[in-house]
């Protein structure tokens, strides 16, 4: 089993429990093999929703809040940035404010390589990192990947999932980058030696 094979699994797992919803822009259309066959299961609780990120993690936290486990699949984390209202000012603060169950699961993937480019290849990891009131998760294994979406799902804080395009079909331990900045350009190593060596 391949990493990709196990977030589908697990999320098929978790999506047995009927306060679990899920919800992107291409759910309904496998997103990348991570939701194939989920939403013809669970066509209520598997939702492609409208090109707007603030209004999927804002209805994430408005979900949360009444009870349900919401999971927003994001197909590339660059894209996070479109969503900072619910995902700074709101999201991490509420369970910090009051002593309250706040279980989103943000799954976010980092697209590099694969055709990718460097407006859809940024890790913003070490900034959720150094954010309060987020769990980031990284797995580094199929099995990994498995255990922390369910962790993450039946956890009661928001947590940030990171995956990463490059290691979709691996099947043993992998090694994800170590950042310490947010680099602009991160397509390839092509891009990168053109951006910062002027190559």
């Amino acid at each position: 089993m391949n990493l990709q094979e196990a977030v589908r699994g697990a999320l098929a797992d978790v999506l047995e429990d009927s306060s679990v919803v899920l919800f992107s822009q291409l759910a309904r259309w496998g997103l990348g093999g991570m939701t194939s066959g989920l939403w013809e299961k669970y066509p209520s609780r598997v939702l492609t929703m409208p090109n707007s990120e603030a209004l999927m993690h804002g209805a994430a936290m408005g979900m949360a809040l009444a009870g349900m486990r919401p999971i927003v699949l994001n197909e590339r984390m660059d894209f996070l940035m479109l969503a900072m209202d619910a995902l700074v000012n709101h999201i991490p603060i509420w369970p910090m404010r009051a002593p309250m169950s706040l279980p989103i699961t943000v799954i976010a993937v980092v697209g590099k390589g694969k055709g990718q480019g460097p407006q859809h290849s940024k890790n913003f990891i070490e900034w959720f990192r150094g954010l309060d009131g987020w769990r980031v998760a990284e797995p580094s294994s199929p099995r990994a990947a498995a255990d922390e979406i369910k962790g993450a799902v039946y956890g009661d804080r928001p947590t940030l999932y990171v995956l990463h395009r490059e290691f979709f079909k691996s099947g043993g331990e992998c090694s994800p980058p170590v950042v310490d900045r947010v680099r602009i350009c991160g397509a390839s190593s092509r891009h990168e030696r053109a951006f910062y060596e002027g190559e």
